[in-house]
C-alpha cells in the first residue's frame, strides 16, 4: 500500500517505520528540524524491551504537493491541528483513499468527515507507549494493541487494514462497536492529563491526595453519565475503580502528556478530551460542571504563554 503519515512525532514516527517493512510509506510534518532529521539518518527506534535500536529509510516532507494520492492516510497530529492537516493535504486523497485517526480524545472522526466521506473513515485507538528522545529518534517504550473500527462499519476494510498492519508486527483488534474503546480511552486521558497539567504532578499524585482524587471521581461520574446517554453503556464504579488502577499501580510515576505540553508552553488537545464531554454534555443536557472547570482552567493556563 501506499501510506501517507501525518504528524511524525512519537506514535506517527513508529507506525510509520513499522509500516514501512512492507508498504510505501511517507511521513509529513511542519517541523522542518524533524523532516530533514528523518531524510538524513532514517527513522530510529530504540525498542525498549530488547534494548536495541532499529533504524527505517522512510521519505519525509514538510509540503507533500509533489505526492501522489494514498491507499492509506493516518492521522496523528494533535487534534486541534486536524483540519489544518486535512486541508493541507487534500492532494493525498482521492475517492477511494482512507483515512484512519488514532488520536487522542474523542470526534475526531466528525473532523474528517469535513474533508472525507464516512464510508472511508476508521477511527480507534492505539497501545503502544512511546517517546521522543531526538527529532528522528523514539523511544518505543511499550507495546500494545491497535483498535480499529468504523461508524459505517466495513468488515472488509476493516480486516485488509488489520492484514495489513499485522504483516508489519502491529498488533490490530477490529471492533463492531469502536466508540466503547474511544470511551475507555477517553476516560483515562479526561481523568489524568488535565489534572496533572493543572497540578504540575506525576499521575501517581492523584491517588495520594485524597482532594485530586474526589476531583478525578468527578470528572469520570459526569463522563459516564454523558457516554450512557450518548448509547454506550458503562458501569460507573467500574470505570472509577479501573482508571485508580491506573493511578495507583500502572502509570503512578509516569507525567502524562498534557503536564508536558503546558511545561513546554505548548496548545492542548483540551478540547477533544474534557471538551468532548462537556459539548456531548450540553447537547443532550447533562450538566458537566468538573469537566467545564477543568477546560476554562487549561484554558488560561494557555492564555499565560503570551505573558
Amino acid at each position: 500500500m501506499k501510506i501517507a503519515v501525518i504528524g511524525a512525532g512519537a506514535m506517527g514516527g513508529l507506525y510509520g517505520a513499522y509500516l514501512s517493512r512492507k508498504n510505501d510509506v511517507y511521513m509529513i510534518d511542519v517541523n522542518e528540524k524533524t523532516v530533514n532529521s528523518i531524510n538524513n539518518n532514517g527513522i530510529l527506534i530504540y525498542e525498549k524491551e530488547h534494548d536495541k535500536t532499529e533504524v527505517f529509510k522512510v521519505p519525509a516532507f514538510t509540503d507533500s504537493s509533489s505526492l501522489d494520492t494514498m491507499d492509506l492516510v493516518i492521522l496523528f497530529v494533535k487534534n486541534l491541528y486536524t483540519l489544518s492537516a486535512l486541508k493541507n493535504n487534500l492532494n493525498l486523497f482521492n475517492d477511494s483513499t482512507l483515512a484512519i485517526s488514532l488520536q487522542n480524545g474523542a470526534g475526531n472522526d466528525g473532523d474528517l468527515e469535513k474533508f472525507i466521506k464516512k464510508e472511508n473513515i476508521l477511527i480507534g485507538t492505539t497501545e503502544h507507549s512511546c517517546s521522543i528522545l531526538d527529532n528522528n529518534k523514539i523511544s518505543h517504550n511499550q507495546n500494545g494493541f491497535t483498535n480499529i473500527g468504523m461508524i459505517s462499519h466495513n468488515d472488509t476494510i476493516l480486516k485488509n487494514i488489520q492484514k495489513s498492519f499485522e504483516a508489519c508486527n502491529l498488533k490490530t483488534v477490529v471492533y463492531e462497536n469502536i466508540q466503547e474503546i474511544i470511551w475507555n480511552k477517553l476516560f483515562i486521558n479526561m481523568a489524568l492529563n488535565a489534572t496533572t497539567a493543572i497540578l504540575n504532578c506525576k499521575i501517581g499524585y492523584l491517588g495520594e491526595n485524597k482532594h485530586a482524587s474526589e476531583l478525578v471521581r468527578n470528572i469520570l461520574s459526569e463522563a459516564v453519565d454523558v457516554a450512557i446517554v450518548d448509547g454506550t453503556h458503562f458501569d460507573k464504579n467500574e470505570v472509577i475503580t479501573r482508571v485508580e488502577k491506573y493511578i495507583n499501580e500502572d502509570l503512578k510515576n509516569a507525567i502524562t502528556s498534557m503536564n508536558q505540553d503546558v511545561l513546554n508552553k505548548r496548545l492542548t488537545e483540551i478540547d477533544h478530551i474534557n471538551g468532548a464531554v462537556s459539548t456531548l454534555g450540553k447537547a443532550y443536557k447533562i450538566p458537566t460542571p468538573y469537566n467545564d472547570c477543568i477546560i476554562h482552567i487549561i484554558h488560561s493556563i494557555e492564555g499565560l504563554y503570551k505573558h
